[in-house]
């Protein structure tokens, strides 16, 4: 039995539209977590009416980032020949699906594994060269709070400093942390199959999923922090799920077995679309006409032999009235098959 939570992540999103051929949706993830962060930043200074706003800001700046991110990851296969089709976005990154390319290199692999965090270290440098030219500087500290950090600072420093954190976060996450559906993982994943094949490739990243998957944990527990037990079922579920996919023989991007393009996302195995009941009904009524009339045709042939023979044998005149019908009427059915178009 398929859960759509773990193996139909589009049937927990929703469609903003499309750009430049791409359609894009936005999974319930993000809408959770963002939602979850503007509570508890409430919650957490119940005294500071405005605070909800500031939060849902930072949850704005981490949805543009997240999607000039991939954005990056989509420009990069295309530079290579490739077509995205879909874009799905989660708090990290997202998912590009697309039809199966031919290549097997690793170098077009780590190429797009490695455009979105590029993306955002230039988004890093633009907002750092501002900020110290403001005679502030860029917020490197993790654990740095963007919504007291620069308590009474003039508003657009206080921006640049959010958009630095904001993709200092999305940059180190994808480029240090080896899990899917991180970028890191990818290129480790795109690294191993290209020296010792699809599959050793798809286990090592997968082990080191789960190990990261346990730092993640333990990390949240000597935080008290459940985004850190966020990443960690994603982490999860991305692991399984390539697996799965690697086991059922999808191919990506590049021609590989294992699923979709190297990319930050919340990956599901792809589904046949499940057919309507009207649909199945109108096949069964149709393979049972199909094989009334294979039925019929079969013995109409059967007496159209018998009397070819019984006509050798004995000549016309013993044929009936209603046979040498029958025998006229067969003939008109052959001809019109054979008139018929062959497609």
């Amino acid at each position: 039995m398929a859960y759509p939570a773990l193996d139909e992540p589009n049937g927990w999103s929703v469609p903003l539209g499309s750009l430049l051929g791409v359609r894009i949706r936005v999974h319930a993830l993000f809408l959770v977590v963002a939602i979850g962060l503007v509570v508890r930043a409430a919650v957490a200074s119940p005294g500071e009416p405005d605070i909800w706003l500031s939060a849902l800001a930072i949850q704005v700046l981490l949805f543009a980032s997240v999607f000039v991110h991939e954005w990056a990851h989509v420009f990069a296969a295309r530079l290579l020949g490739h077509d995205p089709a879909q874009m799905l976005l989660w708090p990290l990154g997202g998912l590009i699906s697309h039809d199966p390319g031919e290549e097997n290199a690793v170098r077009p692999r780590l190429a797009v594994a490695a455009a979105g965090p590029l993306a955002n270290l230039v988004i890093c440098l633009i907002c750092a060269a501002v900020l110290l030219a403001a005679g502030r500087t860029p917020p490197l500290d993790l654990f740095w709070d963007p919504l007291g950090g620069l308590s009474g600072v003039a508003a657009p420093v206080r921006f640049l400093a959010q958009l630095f954190w904001v993709n200092w976060i999305l940059f180190l996450f994808n480029s240090f942390v080896p899990a899917l559906p991180l970028d890191c993982g990818e290129a480790l994943l795109a690294v191993f199959s290209g020296r010792a094949g699809e599959r050793a490739g798809v286990v090592v990243a997968v082990k080191a999923s789960l190990c990261s998957l346990l730092i993640c944990v333990i990390a949240a527990v000597a935080l008290n922090d459940v985004l850190g037990l966020v990443l960690a079922l994603v982490i999860w579920i991305s692991a399984r799920q390539r697996m799965l996919r690697m086991e059922s023989g999808e191919t990506d991007l590049f021609g590989n077995p294992g699923g979709y393009a190297p990319s930050t996302s919340l990956d599901m195995v792809p589904r046949q679309p499940v057919r309507s009941w009207w649909e199945r009904y109108r096949e069964r009524v149709s393979a049972r006409r199909l094989e009334r009339e294979a039925q019929t045709r079969r013995l109409d042939e059967e007496r159209m032999d018998g009397l070819l023979e019984k006509l050798h044998r004995m000549g016309r005149d013993s044929l009936s009235k209603e046979e040498r019908g029958f025998m006229e009427l067969f003939a008109n059915r052959c001809r019109e098959r054979q008139s018929e178009p062959r497609g």
